[in-house]
C-alpha cells in the first residue's frame, strides 16, 4: 500500500509513526506519505472526540508502554516536515485495527487534489 510505484507523485515512504511538534498539538502521528516537504499522517489520541468530532476506536494502544484506550482522528491531515518531531519506532497497530487505519487513508486517496 505504502512506497508503491504510481502512487500520485508521491515519493515512497516507509510508514512510520512520528511524534508531532507544533502540529496536531504534540500528538503521536501515524505518517503515511510524503509529498515534497509536506508528511501525510493520522492523528491519534486519548480523546474520544476532539473539536466536536468523534475519534475512532483503536483494538489496541500503538504504544506498548500505555494501555489507555485510544483513537485515531477519523480524517488524515498534512504537514510540513519541521512541525513533527522523533520518529516512535516501538509503536505499531494491532492487526485488528490496520483496516481501520487504511480506510481513514483512503479518504485522502479518494479526493482530488
Amino acid at each position: 500500500m505504502f512506497g508503491k510505484k504510481g502512487n500520485g507523485g508521491k515519493k515512497p515512504t516507509k510508514q512510520h509513526f512520528r511524534r508531532g511538534k507544533s502540529t496536531n498539538k504534540g500528538h503521536p502521528t501515524y505518517i503515511y506519505a510524503k509529498v515534497g516537504n509536506e508528511l501525510k499522517y493520522v492523528g491519534i489520541t486519548h480523546a474520544e472526540i476532539t473539536d466536536g468530532t468523534k475519534n475512532i476506536k483503536l483494538d489496541k494502544n500503538p504504544n506498548p508502554d500505555d494501555n489507555k484506550p485510544s483513537y485515531i482522528r477519523p480524517a488524515p491531515d498534512k504537514a510540513d516536515i519541521s512541525k513533527f518531531g522523533r520518529r516512535l519506532p516501538t509503536w505499531k497497530f494491532a492487526e485488528t485495527d490496520k483496516g481501520k487505519v487504511k480506510s481513514v487513508i483512503k479518504k485522502d486517496k479518494d479526493k482530488k487534489t
